[in-house]
Order: C-alpha cells, then structure tokens, then sequence
C-alpha cells in the first residue's frame, strides 16, 4: 500500500461508463419529456 501514487490510477474505463450513463439519462429525460407533451395535448 505504500507504493500508491495519488491520480495515477487509469480512469478510461469509469469515464467512457459515466459519459454513456450522462447520454442516455438526457436521452431518457427528453423522451418523457415529449411523451408527457404528447399526453397533455391529447387530453385538452
């Protein structure tokens, strides 16, 4: 444990899974957005 050199570790992988999880939540956030668009135009 000695031998640890703080922000040496590689991250590629964590920031390649965060910036997918960050696309699809705006992806989901517009989709329901519209959906719920939709419903309330429908329903007046």
């Amino acid at each position: 444990m000695g031998d640890f050199k703080p922000g040496s570790m590689n991250i590629e992988e964590q920031e390649k899974t965060f910036a997918g999880f960050v696309k699809f939540t705006i992806w989901a956030t517009v989709i329901i957005l519209l959906v719920l668009v939709f419903m309330a135009m429908v329903n007046s």
